[in-house]
């Protein structure tokens, strides 16, 4: 009563009157929802069906800021400064190597490394003033600048050189073993004669040799073309094949001849020392053939009419009647054919 007193002073309530002032004031968080039959807690998801349109989450846009974040907690701290150091230790290690090799250069070409002796080893023909001339004419910037493959492949295009080793002895000292042609007949280049190897590689000149047992002169090797090499091995190979054949019996036949014809298709043809008549071998057979084309020249200086006939010879009368012979073909299998000059 006392507090109904305060509130209205000097007003009686009855009971009724009393109910109706105490009745608790709705609030925001105690009003009574609206008619509406949408729960308001939806109505953002609601909405965002209708417009099909996906809200950004609360913490999208700090996407950058957390990437940020990420990559400080993985790079350490005081990486930055160690990584200056380190690029400028490199920096100054590479402008010193720099240094240091150009200095190197510079010192290179002194005088302290000019070329002024040779060791030689494995000449049998070159004279020493001829190896030493050449490696002069590579090494005017002294032993430590020149190139060892410039110096073999100077001493290389001389034609009796076939290989060559080159060491640097340093101060001023070159070591060069070199490997000598050994010439092994003689063949003819244009109208003079060169030595050739097993290789078919020519050289030098007839005085090589020194004029003891010279196997028989070799014409048909190229001097040029892309295929020089193989094509030469080939016809030197042929050509030890003929040797081989020739004086593998007695009486040895490769005295009688005095140069060995090769053509295009590797044919061989023999030029006889006592009598220049040319024999036709082909590419076998070649101490058959040869017996037999030997047979009919005999026969012809005997004068043998018989002989020819049992060696089927063909113009028999005119052969003992003088006429001269030009070529021999042998290689027909049984018979030769002998052609006359005209």
């Amino acid at each position: 009563m006392a507090r109904r007193d305060q509130l209205n002073p000097g007003v009686e309530l009855n009971g009724s009157e009393f109910a109706e002032r105490h009745i608790p004031r709705r609030t925001t968080k105690t009003r009574r929802p609206s008619k509406s039959e949408t729960n308001p807690l939806q109505r953002p998801v609601a909405a965002r069906r209708r417009t099909g349109v996906q809200q950004n989450l609360p913490y999208g846009q700090g996407d950058s800021r957390v990437k940020r974040r990420a990559l400080v907690r993985m790079i350490p701290e005081g990486f930055g400064p160690r990584l200056i150091k380190v690029s400028a230790a490199l920096l100054f290690i590479s402008l010193l190597f720099g240094g240091l090799i150009f200095a190197l250069y510079l010192f290179g070409g002194s005088r302290f490394f000019a070329f002024r002796a040779l060791e030689l080893q494995g000449n049998k023909r070159l004279t020493f003033p001829e190896v030493i001339k050449m490696v002069e004419e590579v090494t005017y910037e002294g032993v430590w600048r020149v190139k060892i493959k410039d110096v073999r492949e100077r001493l290389l295009k001389n034609d009796l050189i076939e290989d060559a080793e080159v060491t640097r002895v340093l101060p001023d000292k070159l070591h060069v073993i070199i490997k000598e042609r050994e010439p092994f007949a003689l063949a003819r280049r244009g109208d003079k004669l060169v030595c050739v190897d097993r290789n078919g590689m020519m050289f030098g000149d007839e005085t090589l040799l020194g004029g003891k047992n010279i196997p028989p002169t070799i014409k048909g090797l190229m001097e040029s073309g892309e295929n020089i090499a193989d094509h030469n091995r080939k016809v030197l190979m042929l050509y030890q094949q003929l040797l081989k054949e020739l004086d593998n019996a007695e009486p040895q036949l490769s005295p009688r001849i005095d140069e060995v014809i090769f053509d295009e298709d590797m044919d061989i043809r023999l030029v006889l020392k006592d009598s220049r008549i040319i024999v036709m071998l082909g590419q076998e057979d070649f101490r058959t053939r040869l017996n037999a084309a030997l047979d009919v020249l005999d026969a012809v200086r005997r004068k043998d009419a018989e002989a020819l006939q049992v060696l089927k010879i063909e113009d028999a009368q005119r052969l003992l009647g003088g006429s001269r012979i030009a070529y021999l073909n042998a290689t027909i299998p049984k018979r030769v054919i002998v052609g006359l000059a005209e």
